[in-house]
């Protein structure tokens, strides 16, 4: 579950963090996610925030091939997928180049792979705020 506070309410933030547009870098985000609706309002978060959403995938294996051919500056995973999981996905992915990953999942086992550039981890249910805050700390480099 996902609570949407006001899912606009950062879209006209005068925060420069907040307005990847006005900075002139769009970012290319991928969605790793098994739930449509909670995809859904990933892919809305990301687009308000002025990135583009190059692929939603919900399988393992569909991750990896997009991974190759969208080149993503970031990933947003949930850990279990409808087929597969996404950290094999990104320990895979990582295996071809470097891209950092927020894992957004309600699996609290969560244990960080030294091989994946796992930038956050955030539990589900999440607060917009928060992963707003995340990808845009991170597409700004400040990890």
């Amino acid at each position: 579950m996902v609570m949407f506070p006001n899912r606009f309410s950062a879209q006209f933030s005068s925060d420069p963090r907040m307005m990847a547009v006005k900075s002139g870098h769009q970012a290319q985000v991928m969605i790793m996610e098994d739930e449509p609706l909670v995809a859904l309002e990933l892919q809305i978060l990301v687009e308000d925030m002025g990135h583009h959403v190059c692929a939603v995938v919900d399988t393992e294996a569909e991750a990896v091939r997009q991974a190759d051919a969208t080149l993503p500056d970031l990933v947003i995973a949930d850990i279990q997928l409808r087929q597969g999981n996404g950290v094999r996905a990104m320990e895979r992915i990582a295996g071809r180049r470097e891209v950092p990953v927020i894992f957004v999942s309600g699996n609290q086992t969560f244990t960080p792979n030294p091989q994946i550039r796992t930038a956050r981890f955030i539990a589900k249910p999440f607060r917009v705020e928060n992963l707003r805050k995340a990808v845009a700390d991170i597409i700004a480099g400040a990890e």
